[in-house]
């Protein structure tokens, strides 16, 4: 895992657990600093390594998949 992949799995991870919501894309823009090719990226690559599900057509959320410990 990247450092970036890892960054926002422990965003995602955090707001799950502090706020018991989904994360919204707005806020990984806003929290990696990143464009939103450089998030999708990201998001594909977790996506793929099944540590997240993310809902890129319609409301484009982010939750984890299952709970691991890094």
């Amino acid at each position: 895992m990247t450092d970036i992949e890892r960054k926002v799995y422990r965003i995602v991870w955090n707001i799950n657990l502090t706020q018991q919501r989904y994360t919204k894309y707005n806020e990984l823009l806003r929290k990696t600093g990143r464009d939103e090719k450089g998030l999708n990226l990201v998001l594909q690559s977790l996506v793929e390594q099944e540590i997240i599900w993310w809902d890129k057509k319609k409301t484009r959320d982010v939750a984890l998949r299952k709970e691991r410990v890094l």
